[in-house]
């Protein structure tokens, strides 16, 4: 690396909000993909699944806000220092929201009906869970920009 491209907090939220979206914006597929094609995939991740008409709403849904989601941090990862606030609260959010699901998850699904569908949720709140947690930690060192309106260095 040159001495003007070192490695900056602000450049590691960057770069970890454009590796969110790239990997989240591609669930609007699912969340709008014909409900045969739903069922068929949710029937291949653990067959004999109750694909009821809730189960696929809920499945639409889920995969709605990923995108969402997505979407929001491409728009951040533009300008962090402004977003910063906005990006702390969702860490913060998603830090006790993947705790408390992982939490529902272990006590509410017996040993016995922990198939597929299970270890993939697992997995999934398990990354993301530690990704936002570096994510905290990296836009924690990203000075905030009022702060250094009011403290002009000399």
């Amino acid at each position: 690396m040159r001495k003007d491209e070192t490695m900056t907090a602000e450049t590691g939220v960057k770069w970890l909000l454009r590796i969110l979206s790239i990997t989240t914006i591609p669930a609007f597929v699912a969340a709008v993909m014909p409900q045969s094609r739903l069922v068929n995939i949710l029937n291949w991740l653990e067959p004999g699944f109750s694909t009821g008409l809730l189960e696929l709403y809920i499945a639409r849904c889920l995969m709605g806000a990923y995108a969402f989601l997505g979407v929001q941090a491409a728009i951040w990862s533009m300008d962090v220092k402004r977003y910063r606030p906005v990006i702390i609260n969702l860490c913060v959010f998603c830090i006790v929201a993947s705790i408390a699901g992982l939490t529902a998850l272990l006590v509410a699904v017996l040993p016995e009906q922990q198939a597929r569908v299970f270890r993939i949720i697992f997995i999934d709140l398990a990354e993301g869970l530690a990704f936002v947690v570096l994510l905290t930690i990296l836009i924690l060192r990203v000075p905030d920009p009022k702060f250094e309106s009011r403290n002009p260095k000399s």
